[in-house]
């Protein structure tokens, strides 16, 4: 009998034993820890008084409340152990609450959601390690034919850009449609077809004015217009670059790059590349400036065209300076290929040059294409040559004195020969966060037209920052093509499209860097989101709080197509 009585005792103490550990959990479960940004956690307040929080998504700008149910809610109150308790007006009927406060990871914050009855409730979590990227939806786009992903010369093309107020998002695709999207609901606000019916003619940039009253626009096409566009959709002028580049449908002409200054003022990169005259392959550029109603400001060069191609512009907000620099891939006859020209953003007229010498025995020429910058203050200019070298000139020492000064060179993929083949990183793109200079830097190429590149080049398809004195601040093995990239005040966004030699698919996507951390670029990546497309372009809202992705389809060599044609948005 006494053994029966051990029995019933014994499993009386693994019942209570379980439901005492079961409470346990429930207790943890009320305050947890997530490590990808996004909270799924029963609320620890007064449930029974309020709307329940159902989950808390942290973002690079704050957090992303989503109640149980929609409900009139009139406040959020936000606390943690090393702030005070910090009041944010709602005023809005929804079941999704966007909170704007800068956070800090692994710190536990209280979320107090107030309704307009003034019923509570309130749910305690951890911040996450970095912050999670979750897509609000996407903007679907026209049938493309997509391009084989072996070649990022057939890449599917397209342009996005965030207002200035993050309110609206324009898009332009490969076939010519401009379109501008409502980003609170993703509904399309209005649609214009800008070319019609021509092969390979497309939308190659756009800009918002400062205001965000105007969009400008850019053709890659015959005609090869700018176009300014008010925000219902009204054309207010154009005017086209194919009446002085000249024009035929398998050598188009296109408006390249479009800057504006804080006044409007517009300043356009046109160019054209007219195929090969001879034996050499040719271009022509032209650079103009038009004010915000259309006026032609200046043109440069005045009277003629530049025998070298013209891909980049850019300019301080206060428009004293436009800078550009000119590519080639052979000896202009006039207009010297791989020359940073510096203007009087004013007038158009020049104040200075510098040809950069070609990098021998491996180069006769030397190219710049999307790289030519120049600081907010005037101060410092950088750019970049094709094959891999990176430069700052001191352009107030060079108005002082008169004559170029180079500040800098850093020779960061310039030719390396592996196995009697040599092999360089193609340098492309060259940006100025506060006082950090970026370069990107490309695919890997083989100077040898008998031989393909035997393997990456050690600073191919890479990103490197510097600070103004040429000390190497971090670097990044970005694993893909870096397209033109993104940025705010803090922020830099990366899009990933095919990597030529390692063939990896699953690096396709939008990375994202705070600058502002401190450390390599590990703890400066925070964000990633990916696709199965490749991602050709990317923008981040003024306000930080969306990003877009602009995913383009691409051909294997078996016929598959990986991804589609779309734009993400993303939180």
């Amino acid at each position: 009998m006494k053994w029966k009585i051990l029995i019933v005792l014994l499993i009386l103490t693994v019942i209570t034993a379980g439901c005492a550990e079961k409470g346990q959990e429930s207790e943890n479960g009320k305050i947890a820890q997530a490590s990808e940004g996004a909270q799924n956690i029963e609320e620890t307040g007064n449930s029974d008084a309020g709307v329940s929080i159902d989950s808390i998504v942290f973002s690079r700008t704050g957090a992303l409340i989503t109640l149980k149910e929609e409900a009139e809610v009139s406040q959020v109150k936000i606390s943690s152990v090393n702030n005070s308790a910090e009041s944010i007006d709602i005023g809005k009927t929804e079941n999704q609450v966007f909170v704007a406060f800068d956070w800090e990871p692994n710190i536990q914050y209280k979320f107090e959601v107030i309704t307009g009855n003034g019923a509570k409730s309130d749910l305690e979590v951890y911040a996450p390690e970095k912050p999670a990227l979750k897509e609000e939806y996407a903007v679907k786009l026209e049938d493309v034919t997509p391009g084989s992903i072996d070649k990022t010369t057939e890449n599917v093309e397209g342009m996005i850009k965030f207002s200035p107020d993050s309110k609206y998002l324009a898009i332009g695709t490969q076939g010519g449609s401009l379109k501008l999207i409502e980003l609170a609901t993703g509904e399309k606000v209005w649609e214009t077809q800008l070319v019609k019916g021509i092969a390979d003619a497309r939308i190659s940039d756009i800009e918002f004015s400062g205001d965000g009253k105007h969009l400008i626009v850019g053709e890659d096409s015959p005609d090869a217009f700018i176009h300014c566009f008010d925000l219902n959709g009204k054309e207010i002028w154009k005017y086209g670059a194919g009446q002085d580049l000249g024009s035929d449908l398998d050598h188009m002409p296109a408006m390249k790059k479009i800057k504006l200054d804080s006044k409007g003022n517009i300043y356009v990169a046109a160019s054209r590349a007219c195929g090969y005259i001879g034996e050499e392959y040719k271009y022509l550029g032209k650079v103009y400036s038009f004010d915000l109603e259309g006026n032609l400001r200046w043109k440069f060069p005045e009277s003629e065209l530049m025998d070298s191609g013209v891909t980049w512009v850019d300019t301080t907000p206060d428009g004293k300076y436009s800078v550009f620099g000119t590519t080639n891939f052979a000896n202009a006859d006039k207009w010297k290929e791989g020359t940073v020209h510096v203007l009087d953003g004013n007038t158009g007229k020049e104040y200075w040059n510098y040809s950069i010498p070609p990098l021998k025995p491996f180069f006769d020429y030397t190219a710049i294409w999307y790289s030519t910058q120049i600081t907010p203050d005037g101060k410092n200019i950088i750019t970049m040559t094709s094959d891999g070298r990176a430069f700052l000139f001191n352009n107030s020492r060079s108005m002082e004195t008169g004559t170029p000064e180079i500040g800098w060179q850093a020779n960061i993929s310039t030719p390396v020969v592996v196995s009697g083949v040599p092999i360089y990183g193609s340098a492309n793109y060259a940006y100025i966060i506060n006082n950090t200079l970026i370069f990107s830097i490309g695919s890997t190429f083989s100077k040898d037209k008998n031989n393909d590149a035997p393997i990456e080049h050690p600073n191919g398809n890479s990103i490197f920052a510097y600070d103004t004195d040429g000390n190497l601040l971090w670097k990044w093995r970005v694993d893909g093509y870096a397209g033109e990239c993104a940025m705010n005040d803090r922020y830099l966004v990366v899009p990933i499209s095919q990597n030529l030699v390692t063939e990896d698919r699953n690096v396709h996507g939008v990375y994202v860097f705070d600058i502002s951390k401190s450390g390599g670029s590990n703890s400066k990546l925070v964000q990633v989101y990916n696709t199965k497309g490749i991602t050709i372009a990317s923008d981040i809202s003024p306000d930080g709080k969306y990003i877009a992705a602009l995913e383009a389809p691409a051909r294997l060599d078996d016929g598959t197509v990986l991804g589609e044609y779309k734009v993400h948005v993303l939180t």
